[in-house]
């Protein structure tokens, strides 16, 4: 017996029907609105959300990498996507996201032997039919897509009201490694960073589980990291 996740299929469909729809009426920029071919910004409103910004040594994680500032309509859009069911913003962040990679992404993938997403809990994923950070970081054409490394073995309270110690003692042991990893050097990737606990809780259960060294790479981060 197998299953198959239709949810793949459908964000293609929409996606097509979406890209269909820009025939008769272009996409344009969320914040100026340039007429645009792909991701959700012109050329220079992406500038005033680059970050590309390394966090060295931030342990039990060897780095960090920062994609976007988390701010004004590009937080707007992940609070849609996670809260409000706007799962068709998906495929333009996944865009933003290659947008933000090295020149040659191949090479910065190439020093990873698994890259593994924070899961959501199963109850979440269910209500809204994907992992957020599963369907941004889909990097099927480097063939290096994102595997099921981890599962939440325990629901957690929202984190974003909480101070950083509540976060951790929150998320302590709410992970569980789904698959042999002695030796790997893994890329754990989310959609947003805070306070880092959760990449932290993540790394800790990877590196009991006989990991080499945990690296995390996220799509937008709070201002926290980067002010």
């Amino acid at each position: 017996m197998f299953s198959v996740d239709f949810s793949a299929y459908k964000d293609v469909l929409v996606y097509n029907a979406q890209l269909l729809r820009e025939i008769f009426y272009p996409r344009r920029c969320f914040v100026c609105g340039t007429v645009i071919d792909a991701g959700c910004f012109c050329a220079d409103c992406r500038r005033s959300f680059l970050l590309q910004m390394v966090i060295k040594d931030a342990y039990p994680l060897r780095e960090v990498f920062l994609l976007y500032k988390y701010e004004q309509q590009l937080k707007e859009m992940l609070h849609g996507v996670k809260f409000e069911n706007r799962g068709i913003l998906l495929p333009l962040l996944y865009e933003e996201a290659k947008f933000a990679l090295p020149l040659r992404p191949e090479y910065f993938f190439s020093d990873f032997d698994l890259i593994a997403c924070i899961p959501t809990s199963p109850e979440r994923r269910k209500s809204r039919g994907f992992d957020v950070p599963e369907r941004i970081f889909s990097f099927m054409e480097y063939d290096c897509q994102p595997r099921q490394v981890l599962e939440r073995v325990r629901n957690t309270i929202p984190l974003y009201e909480l101070e950083p110690v509540l976060r951790r003692q929150e998320l302590q042991g709410c992970f569980r490694v789904n698959m042999p990893v002695t030796g790997k050097k893994i890329l754990l990737c989310d959609d947003i960073y805070t306070t880092g606990s959760t990449m932290k809780e993540a790394a800790c259960a990877l590196l009991a589980a006989g990991a080499e060294r945990v690296s995390a790479l996220a799509f937008a981060a709070s201002r926290d990291n980067w002010r």
